[in-house]
């Protein structure tokens, strides 16, 4: 699929910003082999395939980066990191593009923020529904145990992600 790029939006900064970072520094190492794309189990599914997010950081496209659904669909498998010939860190580096993204008021997904609500009230990404917790009883297995949330709020608390996500 061929996409247009406004190339009009480039943040000249933008690739010394993430190679500042500790993992960032590994984004010039990329030669665009396409492993990371390749080893990816969501790839499919991303709007822009790993590999094409090293060269827009190189290229200093943070709008469409940031803006992008890949960055909330990567599961932090790090697949592309462990596979990648040249040791790029893409797995930290799409973290911290999250976080660019957070700082610059970008939409965060709702199912991103439904995982992060079901984080902070019960401690778990994907609470058990009716039919799981039924199918467990008759399975005669024990009750899912519950979470003490407590540390999990403060720790949300503290890195403003509760605010993001509007919980008390």
């Amino acid at each position: 699929m061929e996409r247009a790029l406004n190339l009009s939006k480039v943040n000249r900064v933008f690739l010394e910003e993430v190679k500042s970072s500790h993992t960032g520094r590994t984004v010039p190492y990329c030669y665009q082999c396409g492993t990371c794309s390749s080893s990816c189990p969501v790839a499919e599914e991303m709007d822009i395939k790993p590999h094409e997010m090293v060269e827009m950081i190189k290229l200093g496209l943070t709008d469409a980066l940031i803006r992008c659904k890949a960055i909330w669909q990567c599961t932090t498998c790090y697949m592309c990191t462990e596979r990648c010939p040249q040791e790029v860190q893409l797995t930290l580096i799409i973290l911290g593009l999250r976080n660019i993204a957070m700082r610059e008021g970008a939409v965060i997904p709702e199912a991103v923020k439904e995982s992060c609500k079901n984080l902070y009230e019960t401690g778990r990404l994907v609470t058990p529904s009716r039919f799981q917790r039924q199918q467990r009883e008759k399975l005669k297995l024990p009750e899912v145990l519950q979470v003490d949330t407590e540390p999990i709020k403060g720790m949300m608390k503290k890195t403003a992600v509760a605010g993001i996500l509007e919980v008390k």
